[in-house]
């Protein structure tokens, strides 16, 4: 590097330094004098207190299987878009026959069983096992009733 250069480069370094410490003034000028002072701080105890309802604490019942039901319904391990398979109805409706005039018969339903394959032909209030009676008898419908659990079988729309 020749001589003439060296003074170049060190009169560009020496302008670059003054060109920063003005720009640092100007910046220090625009903070404390053009913008406006902050406001005065509000003292705390001029401030109203936020008001807290206090709710009585809730006694916290865990239910134990409730949670495990969780657990197993949202299970991490089954594949993706997994479904719960569809309950299997344990009867089907057959028919029902239903009197022309009420001093005739009872009206009456024929429901064969899907896992013993065996027929009943039954009246309103009559069982079919142990847990189910039947409660209603209507035109291509009946309603069963499980433990409490009321539950419609009705005739396939081709009937």
């Amino acid at each position: 590097m020749s001589e003439t250069q060296r003074t170049l480069f060190n009169r560009s370094a020496c302008y670059l330094c003054i060109a920063g410490a003005l720009l640092l003034l100007a910046v220090v000028v625009v903070v404390r004098v053009l913008l406006p002072s902050p406001r005065e701080p509000v003292a705390v105890d001029t401030l109203p207190a936020p008001r807290r309802e206090v709710s009585p604490p809730t006694p916290a019942v865990f239910d134990a299987e409730a949670f495990k039901r969780t657990i197993i319904d949202n299970n991490l391990f089954r594949p993706l878009g997994w479904r719960p398979p569809r309950p299997i109805e344990p009867y089907r409706l057959l028919g029902t026959i239903l009197p022309r005039s009420e001093t005739h018969s009872t009206p009456q339903a024929i429901i064969e069983s899907t896992t013993g394959e065996k027929t009943y032909i039954v009246s309103t209030g009559e069982t079919l096992d142990a847990l189910t009676s039947l409660v209603s008898i209507e035109s291509k419908q009946v309603i069963l009733s499980t433990n409490g659990h009321r539950r419609t079988l009705k005739l396939p729309s081709g009937f």
